[in-house]
């Protein structure tokens, strides 16, 4: 699962709370840092904490327990488990990765930081257990069969839109023009986007295969 955003209401601790000087949380909070899997929030509060420890050289005892949570998280072996993981983390997974990203992007907010980084950076691997988490669940499964699957229809076929279709598509006929061109969006059987040309039309428009079928009308 996507890292929380609890760290954050760490930088907010009253002034007046007891406070702790501790020489080694910079040097601790650096080597967190080098971790690549450390980003988001969790990444934005230790840099915020290291910033704040250089500044006033103390934190309260709440930041420092924060601090060795993640320390304690994001552990040696941890770590090795992690590389192990990427090793094993194939063209096929990173595709699959960024299938079931685009998913969540447009069904928020799960796994909001996580899907952002996948997205946003082409090398980075999410742990073992943010894939299976993410990849692995009745949704997304259906959402990577039918982004595999065959395509019904065929670029340059007629279709007609079906009449429970979007009120743009029912009892319509079109040509498909692109197959596929746009993500997923919907863990529905028949969910795959068709991009189509109507007839007699200019500009085109995007449909998913559930609400279309075949026609014998042709182009006039």
């Amino acid at each position: 699962m996507f890292v929380k955003k609890y760290y954050s209401k760490y930088k907010k601790i009253s002034s007046d709370r007891p406070k702790i000087k501790d020489d080694t949380i910079l040097r601790r909070i650096e080597n967190i840092l080098k971790f690549p899997i450390i980003y988001g929030s969790t990444k934005q509060f230790l840099e915020s904490v290291y910033e704040q420890y250089n500044k006033h050289g103390q934190l309260s005892k709440a930041q420092v327990d924060a601090v060795e949570k993640i320390e304690k998280k994001y552990s040696k072996e941890t770590i090795a488990s992690y590389n192990e993981w990427k090793l094993k983390y194939s063209a096929e997974k990173r595709e699959i990765a960024k299938i079931c990203a685009l998913y969540y992007k447009a069904n928020p907010p799960y796994f909001t930081e996580l899907v952002e980084k996948i997205l946003s950076d082409p090398n980075f691997v999410p742990t073992e257990r943010q894939f299976t988490s993410m990849c692995e669940n009745k949704f997304t499964k259906k959402v990577i069969e039918g982004t595999k699957a065959k395509p019904k229809f065929s670029i340059g076929e007629a279709v007609l839109g079906r009449k429970n279709g979007p009120i743009k598509i029912k009892d319509a006929h079109f040509l498909v023009i692109e197959v596929g061109a746009k993500p997923i969006v919907s863990a529905a059987k028949g969910s795959k986007v068709y991009t189509l040309l109507p007839f007699g039309e200019t500009h085109t428009v995007d449909c998913e295969e559930r609400y279309l079928k075949k026609t014998k009308r042709g182009l006039k």
